[in-house]
C-alpha cells in the first residue's frame, strides 16, 4: 500500500521508543491510519539494524555478505521501519544510498539495480518507492517508473505473442511460444534470449505497478498490472488456497515447474493489497484474504506449529535466505492497511498474529546470537551473521505493529 508523500509529509513525527506503545499515524488518499508501535519489538528491530550497520559499505551500497536483490529487500525492510514509525531515522544513511542509486549510473552498476534480471530490478524499485514515500525525493519515484516501464515494454508478453517468436526491445527470444500456451500478461525472468517466464518477475511487476498506480493515480499502470495478476491466477496459483504453487514456465513446450516459494505468494499479496486500497474493488480483497489465510495457517510449514520450514536445512548463504522475509513484509502490510478499513476479520487477525509470534519465538530461541541472527531458524547454524540478520527484519518490524 502506498502513501503519497504530499500526505505523509504532513504526519511525519519523531516517535520515541521509551514507552510500551508509541502512537503513530499513517495516511493514504482515502483514510487516516493510526497504529500503536510496540516499543519492545521495535527495539529488537532497531538493534538488528544497528548491528547490520557494522557490516555496511556505503561505497558499494551493500553489506559484507548481502548484495544484489537480497540487499534491495534489506533496504526495503529498513525503509518500512521509518514508514511505519513515522521517523526519518535512516534518511541520511540507507535513504541517501537509495537516492544515489536512483540518480547515478555508476551506483546502479555497483548495486546491481539495473542488471539483466527483471526481478532484481523490480526489488530495487520497491525499495526506492518506499524511500520516496518516506523522504519525498522525486528522483526515487522517477527511476522506479523508468525501470518498470522498460520491463513492461521489453519483457511483458500477451495473447498476441502466442504462436510467435517474441522480439521486443531488441531482444529476440530463442523459443517460439506455442499458440495454445497461455502467456497473456506474463513477464520474462531476464533479458537473456533463452529466459523463461516465472512467478516472481510477474508478481513483482504487478506489485510495483500497483504501487505506482496508487502513488501517481496514473491509470496506465493498472492495465499491465491486472494482466500480470490474471496470468498468475490462471497459470501459477492454486485457486483453492491462494498459494502460488508453480514457480516458472518454459515457453517452448509450455512446461510448468512446480515450487511453492514464500516470496512468490508474498509479492502477490502485496500487489492485491495495494490494488484493493486504491480501487476498493472487492475482488482484490477476497483474493488477498484467501492467500493470507492460507499462508498463516501452515501452508509453508507447521512443525513447530506455524513456523516456516522451507529453509529448515539451510546452512549457507544464497537466494533462499530472503524468501521468508518477503512474505512477512507483505502480510504485515495487508494486516495494517486493509485492517484499517475494517476488512480483516478478528479471526484472521488472530491467525496472522499467531503466525508472526510463532516464527518470532522460533527465531529468538533457535537463531539469536546477541543482536545478530542466523538464517537457519532450526538451530543448524551456530553463529549469527549479517545475511542471517537481514532475513529476520520484516518479522521483527511486522511484530512491532501486530503486538
Amino acid at each position: 500500500m502506498i502513501i503519497p508523500h504530499s500526505v505523509r509529509s504532513l504526519i511525519t513525527a519523531a516517535a520515541t521508543l521509551s514507552s510500551t506503545d508509541i502512537k503513530t499515524s499513517r495516511s493514504d488518499t482515502n483514510t487516516h491510519i493510526t497504529r500503536a508501535v510496540n516499543a519492545e519489538y521495535a527495539k529488537v528491530a532497531t538493534s538488528a539494524i544497528t548491528v547490520l550497520d557494522g557490516f555496511y559499505n556505503k561505497d558499494s551500497f551493500r553489506w559484507k555478505n548481502i548484495g544484489g536483490w537480497i540487499a534491495a529487500n534489506v533496504y526495503n525492510d529498513i525503509m518500512d521501519y521509518d514508514l511505519w514509525s513515522n521517523t526519518r531515522t535512516y534518511e541520511n544513511t540507507y535513504g541517501a544510498s537509495l537516492l544515489t542509486i536512483a540518480t547515478s549510473t555508476a551506483a546502479q552498476q555497483k548495486a546491481g539495480s539495473t542488471n539483466d534480471f527483471n526481478d532484481d530490478q523490480l526489488w530495487w524499485c520497491l525499495a526506492m518507492i518506499r524511500a520516496y514515500q518516506n523522504y519525498g525525493h522525486r528522483e526515487l519515484l522517477d527511476q522506479s517508473i523508468k525501470q518498470w516501464r522498460a520491463i513492461g515494454a521489453n519483457a511483458q508478453i500477451f495473447k498476441s505473442d502466442q504462436g510467435t517468436k517474441v522480439k521486443k526491445g531488441g531482444i529476440e527470444r530463442d523459443t517460439p511460444i506455442p499458440v495454445d500456451c497461455d502467456i497473456d500478461g506474463a513477464v520474462y525472468w531476464a533479458s537473456a534470449s533463452d529466459s523463461g517466464l516465472n512467478a516472481i518477475s510477474t508478481s513483482l511487476f504487478a506489485q510495483v505497478g500497483a504501487w505506482l498506480f496508487a502513488i501517481t493515480g496514473d491509470a496506465s499502470f493498472r492495465g499491465p498490472t491486472d494482466s500480470a495478476i490474471g496470468w498468475l491466477q490462471r497459470m501459477m496459483l492454486d485457486k483453492k488456497s491462494g498459494i502460488m504453487n508453480v514457480d516458472a514456465l518454459t515457453a517452448g513446450g509450455c512446461t510448468k515447474h512446480s515450487g511453492s516459494l514464500t516470496y512468490n505468494t508474498g509479492t502477490y499479496i502485496g500487489a492485491l493489497t495495494s490494488l484493493y486500497m486504491t480501487t476498493g474493488d472487492a475482488k482484490y480483497l477476497d483474493q488477498a484474504t484467501l492467500s493470507v489465510a492460507s499462508s498463516t495457517t501452515g501452508a509453508f510449514g507447521n512443525n513447530p506449529a506455524l513456523v516456516i520450514n522451507q529453509q529448515a536445512d539451510l546452512t549457507a548463504n544464497g537466494d533462499e535466505v530472503q524468501w521468508r522475509d518477503v512474505l512477512f513484509r507483505n502480510i504485515a502490510d495487508f494486516y495494517v492497511t486493509i485492517g484499517s478499513r475494517g476488512k480483516v476479520s478478528n479471526d484472521l487477525k488472530g491467525k496472522v498474529s499467531a503466525f508472526f509470534k510463532a516464527n518470532y519465538d522460533q527465531i529468538q530461541s533457535k537463531a539469536r546470537f546477541g543482536d545478530l541472527y542466523a538464517a537457519n531458524w532450526y538451530g543448524k547454524i551456530t553463529s549469527g551473521s549479517d545475511w542471517g540478520t537481514g532475513s529476520v527484519l520484516s518479522n521483527f518490524i511486522g511484530s512491532m505493529l501486530l503486538f
